[in-house]
């Protein structure tokens, strides 16, 4: 998938932009668009710190490089975030769905986008674009080609976890070799932890529903497993290790909504840096419960067998169903 043209198409985070898993939305769109149109891609995000403070180019250089600039330099910038309220005929959705968007961008040099959408299937499905797609595809099937089961691929294609995150989410894999892990995510919205997030108060027994369920699920597969929890609440961290006081672990760290940040750079780039470690355990369990959170459907996907023992949390009806 390398490239060696001299036009780019940059994916842009320099203020607020979504959450984790919005922009991974928005970058694996991005990157897509970037193949089809044979560009080179790159990553623009430093808010609210440096990514590459977690994470590092894989097999694609993405480090964003100034362009040379040149009199007959031409930009295109599309901000488009949030995505989905945005319905018009000029919206970056429908440019790519039904117009021939190789040719209307074809010419400029650079292309920077801010997005938090998910374009993948609309770009592999556009008339227009057929060519390029068979060929990015090569053997593929188009109609399995959505953010769902390429981004797994693609992630691990353009990321790797710098030495820090990697050492912490090893320290944790270490602890439960040879043991069942069973993940807990636990997204409770505004909280003392959180609190310039959007307010869920039915999610208030989240905690002690999933504890209950982990109970139960252990007594009847007679396992003793390994409880890794993570939370945007550090009081619903605090009751799962309370209750799994010799089995249960967490990556230690500050509390951070990546698109909420607010304080010393030092908290904000070491919260960033667990974001990422929770992101990367939670590719690694082998049975999943999660609360409704893009965050961990993304980081699930990852995953071996991504709906083997995966369970989600009903705040409504404070049930949890088999993924």
């Amino acid at each position: 998938m390398g490239s060696h043209t001299s036009k780019t198409m940059i994916y842009s985070c320099r203020s607020s932009c979504g959450g984790f898993s919005d922009r991974l939305r928005g970058i694996v769109s991005v990157f897509i668009l970037a193949r089809l149109l044979n560009r080179r891609f790159m990553i623009d995000m430093n808010y609210p710190c440096p990514v590459t403070q977690a994470l590092l180019p894989s097999l694609v250089d993405w480090i964003y490089v100034p362009h040379k600039q040149s009199t007959n330099h031409s930009r295109l910038t599309i901000k488009e975030v949030p995505a989905w309220p945005i319905k018009t005929e000029i919206s970056m959705a429908h440019i790519i769905t039904y117009h021939d968007f190789l040719t209307i961008w074809s010419t400029y040099e650079e292309i920077w986008i801010s997005t938090n959408g998910d374009f993948v299937a609309s770009a592999f499905r556009n008339p227009f674009a057929s060519n390029a797609s068979r060929i990015l595809l090569g053997r593929f099937p188009l109609v399995e080609a959505t953010m769902e089961t390429l981004f797994p691929l693609v992630f691990d294609f353009l990321f790797k976890p710098t030495a820090s995150v990697q050492n912490r989410v090893e320290q944790i894999l270490i602890e439960s070799h040879r043991r069942h892990l069973i993940c807990l995510h636990i997204r409770m919205g505004k909280n003392p932890s959180n609190p310039s997030d959007r307010a869920f108060p039915v999610r208030v027994h989240t905690a002690e529903d999933m504890l209950k369920f982990v109970d139960t699920y252990s007594a009847n597969n007679n396992s003793k497993p390994l409880v890794f929890v993570t939370s945007d609440s550090s009081e619903a961290v605090g009751t799962v290790l309370r209750h799994f006081p010799k089995s249960s672990m967490t990556v230690v760290g500050p509390i951070l909504h990546v698109d909420k940040a607010n304080g010393q750079a030092s908290v904000i780039s070491n919260g960033f840096m667990k974001v990422i470690t929770d992101f990367y355990l939670l590719g690694e369990c082998q049975t999943s419960i999660l609360s409704r959170s893009g965050f961990s459907v993304l980081a699930n996907r990852r995953r071996k067998i991504p709906n083997e023992n995966l369970y989600f949390y009903d705040e409504n009806s404070r049930t949890i169903r088999k993924g």
